[in-house]
């Protein structure tokens, strides 16, 4: 049975209502702004424009706007980005506030990445003021990857029914904790890669001075990265085999083949930029592996759990009446759910 409506809160009953397909739309624009911040981010470092704006909030002597210079608008360019995603988000979170009915989960997962996008601009200002610190950094980029977790996950359950009693699981208990183990190995595998960034000789920034770097060999910390990557394939590619052997649904086993085709994608990709020391463009591709990588992962993980798709997901209610009490709207709801 889908999840019964609930009654909006007294203040947003005054405002028009959201149809769910607003809502699912919405999720999926953050979803794709949420990784061009990813692919603007590390356009930035790979043209070495990091601290093409030196200050923050302002981008150069007290001026908002850049000088007109290749590092500061590359470095612009991605702050601005970062303001159309908070503005995206801020506007999801809304819609999942006055979405009918009312869905909690969709407004703490829209609310987690207000949250996140506000942590990530914090850290972003601390990270400008600490000239690229590689630790900062770092943090910077799995911060990132949380919010790429968030909006997957937003843009799955926007459409689907979720409440008490409605997931049925679709795979063998000892299948669910092999993903579990092998997502927190993805975990791993991004966080050595993130570090062997760190480690590398380009720092990413425009100033030409020197800046830390972690003080391991870029080959030393490439090795574990690389193990821990083939691992994770040979991992995924076992999990994909013994789905094909056991009575699952086809998109299972469907997620998981693909998954395998954007590790080893990723891999190539890896061992190929590391071999030719690095080009710009090899680096930005691999970012944006890694994105699709855990969008892939996430997803993977949200299949083994079958969800109905939401009959409201189907029809647009966009009456955006007033009603004081916002009675009409919730009953208007429970008939749609009920008459589906």
């Amino acid at each position: 049975m889908p999840e019964p409506a609930r009654l909006a809160p007294r203040w947003a009953r005054r405002l028009p209502a959201v149809s769910p397909v607003v809502v699912r739309r919405l999720s999926l624009v953050s979803l794709v702004c949420v990784g061009a911040i990813v692919l603007t981010g590390a356009a930035v470092r790979v043209t070495g424009s990091g601290l093409g704006c030196a200050d923050w909030p302002d981008c150069f002597k007290n001026h908002v706007t850049p000088p007109l210079q290749f590092h500061s608008l590359m470095e612009f360019g991605n702050r601005m980005v970062t303001v159309l995603l908070v503005v995206v988000i801020g506007v999801t979170f809304v819609a999942t506030l006055l979405r009918r009915p009312l869905r909690r989960d969709l407004v703490w997962l829209s609310g987690g990445l207000v949250a996140g996008v506000l942590l990530e601009a914090v850290l972003g200002g601390i990270v400008v003021y600490t000239k690229l610190n590689p630790y900062l950094v770092m943090v910077h980029f799995l911060a990132t990857m949380l919010l790429v977790v968030d909006a997957a996950v937003l843009l799955h359950r926007s459409s689907r029914v979720y409440g008490p009693g409605t997931g049925r699981v679709l795979v063998p208990r000892p299948i669910t904790l092999l993903t579990r183990g092998m997502a927190v190995l993805l975990t791993v595998v991004v966080a050595a890669g993130a570090a062997t960034t760190g480690t590398a000789p380009d720092s990413g920034g425009a100033l030409g001075q020197h800046i830390v770097r972690i003080p391991v060999s870029l080959r030393d910390m490439a090795e574990v990265h690389a193990t821990l990557a083939l691992f994770l394939i040979g991992v995924v590619l076992s999990l994909a085999v013994a789905l094909h052997a056991l009575d699952v649904p086809e998109r299972v086993r469907k997620a998981a083949r693909m998954l395998v085709v954007v590790l080893v994608f990723q891999g190539v990709v890896g061992y190929s930029q590391y071999f030719t020391h690095l080009p710009a463009a090899l680096v930005e591709l691999h970012e944006l592996g890694v994105t699709v990588l855990v969008i892939g992962m996430t997803q993977f993980v949200l299949t083994l759990t079958h969800h109905a798709a939401e009959p409201l997901a189907a029809t647009v209610p966009a009456f955006a009446r007033r009603r004081p009490e916002g009675v009409g709207v919730a009953r208007t709801a429970d008939r749609i759910t009920a008459g589906s």
